[in-house]
C-alpha cells in the first residue's frame, strides 16, 4: 500500500509560562492511503499534542516548535510556514476536535459554517447543493430546517455530525478525529464511531483515530500507536499489539 503520512522522530516541545515542555519525544509512524491508525494512550500520554502539530494547532497560549520530519504526500509538513498548513488543513487534512460545541462559531448558522469550509469560487447554487450533500452524507436528515439552526439549537451528536460535515467539505485525504466522542453521551457515542468508519470506507480516506479507549481501536482501527509520556512503546497490527502487549 502507499504511504500517505510518515513521521519520524517527531519531538514536539511546548513553550509555557512555565517554561518548555518536550511534550512529545521522538515519535515515529505511518499511515498508508484508505488505513485507520488508532493512536492511544492515557490522558497526558500526547497523543494530541501528536496529531495536532502535524497541522501547526497548539493549546491557546503556548508556542509549539517541531523538530523531526511529517512527510504527508511528499510535503514536509514541518517546514511549512503556518498560511500554508492552514491551507493544507483545510483542504487536504480535515480535522474533528474533542468538543463539537467549542469547534462551531455560535453565531453562524449551521450552512455557513460548513460553507465556509468549501472551496472557494463556487456559485451559489453549488455550494447549496454540496451543503445539502454533507449533511445528508453524515445522517442530518431535513436539510432545509437544519443548515438554518445555530449549534445552541443541536444535540451534541448534531453537533459533532456538523463538525464532521465541515472537515469533510474540502475532500480530505486524511482525516484526524481527536477524541471524537469524549464530550458526547454513551448512546450518541457508537453511533458517531460507526458513522466516521462507514465515511473512512466510502470515501477512500486514511485516518488518525486518537482516543484512549483500546475498545474503540480494536474495532475501527488496523494498526495502533501506543504512546506514554510523549514516547512510543508499543506499535503494529492492532490485533497482534492487543493479543500480546
Amino acid at each position: 500500500m502507499t504511504t500517505l503520512l510518515r513521521v519520524a522522530d517527531l519531538h514536539v516541545t511546548l513553550d509555557t509560562r512555565n517554561g518548555p515542555v518536550e511534550a512529545v519525544r521522538g515519535v515515529s509512524f505511518s499511515i498508508n492511503k484508505g488505513q485507520t491508525l488508532g493512536l492511544v494512550g492515557e490522558s497526558g500520554s500526547g497523543k494530541s499534542i501528536t496529531a495536532m502539530s502535524l497541522v501547526g494547532l497548539a493549546p491557546p497560549g503556548v508556542h509549539l516548535r517541531r523538530t523531526g520530519e511529517a512527510i504527508f504526500d511528499g510535503m514536509d509538513l514541518t517546514g511549512l510556514a503556518p498560511g500554508e498548513l492552514r491551507a493544507l488543513r483545510g483542504r487536504r487534512i480535515g480535522v474533528i476536535f474533542q468538543d463539537p460545541a467549542a469547534a462551531l462559531d455560535p453565531l453562524m448558522n449551521v450552512g455557513d459554517q460548513i460553507g465556509e469550509a468549501l472551496p472557494r469560487g463556487l456559485t451559489r447554487q453549488r455550494m447549496e447543493a454540496q451543503i445539502s450533500r454533507l449533511l445528508l452524507e453524515v445522517g442530518l436528515g431535513d436539510v432545509a430546517n437544519i443548515r438554518h439552526r445555530h449549534a445552541h439549537e443541536l444535540s451534541g451528536g448534531q453537533q459533532q455530525r456538523v463538525v464532521i460535515a465541515s472537515a469533510l467539505a474540502g475532500n480530505p485525504d486524511l482525516l484526524i478525529a481527536d477524541e471524537p466522542t469524549t464530550a458526547l453521551d454513551m448512546s450518541v457515542q457508537a453511533q458517531i464511531l460507526d458513522l466516521l468508519h462507514q465515511l473512512q470506507h466510502s470515501r477512500g480516506m486514511a485516518m488518525l483515530l486518537i482516543t484512549h479507549d483500546l475498545g474503540v481501536v480494536s474495532r475501527y482501527a488496523s494498526h495502533i500507536v501506543v504512546l506514554n509520556r510523549g514516547e512510543v512503546v508499543e506499535q503494529g497490527a492492532t490485533a497482534a499489539v492487543l493479543a500480546n502487549p
